[in-house]
């Protein structure tokens, strides 16, 4: 018997400095280059500024960061994965990623997603692992993301 259409999901699979992401191609608006970064004053590392998109100031949160990732490390690649707030926070319909590579779609079936164990020193940005069609990749835990993006931004 053959999978339904309706088991699969749609994702993209891109490229962090040191690992992979796994994100629902639903949550994804729009992946944007080049953007003239703002950065806001006394925000935390992970925290690297805003930039204006569709008339909106987006938040852009650095994954590398909150995976310990040291900023010497990190590449200047200005690349952006804008995503839809999850969480529907009020003020916060929108924030980025920031991202190393380019997105690649993929379509998953059950039979192509392993869970694995999430390792010792995953900080609480991490809210899966996984191997998605072979590649190992990292699930971000969208919710608490948000919730420290939004506690940031109404202090400052």
């Amino acid at each position: 018997m053959s999978e339904s259409i309706s088991d699969s999901v749609h994702a993209f699979i891109i490229s962090l400095q040191e690992q992979n992401l796994l994100l629902p191609q639903s949550a994804v608006v729009e992946v944007v280059t080049q953007q003239v970064v703002r950065e806001v004053a006394s925000a935390p590392d992970w925290l690297r500024g805003v930039f204006e998109w569709r008339q909106s100031q987006v938040p852009i949160v650095s994954l590398d960061t909150l995976l310990g990732v040291p900023r010497e490390r990190q590449t200047r690649i200005n690349r952006f994965v804008v995503m839809h707030g999850i969480e529907r926070l009020p003020g916060l319909e929108y924030y980025a990623l920031q991202v190393r590579g380019i997105p690649h779609p993929v379509t998953l079936n059950p039979a192509d997603i392993q869970n694995l164990p999430r390792r010792e020193d995953d900080p609480a940005a991490v809210a899966a692992r996984v191997r998605a069609s072979g590649v190992l990749c990292m699930i971000p835990a969208f919710e608490g993301i948000e919730r420290m993006l939004k506690d940031v931004l109404s202090r400052l």
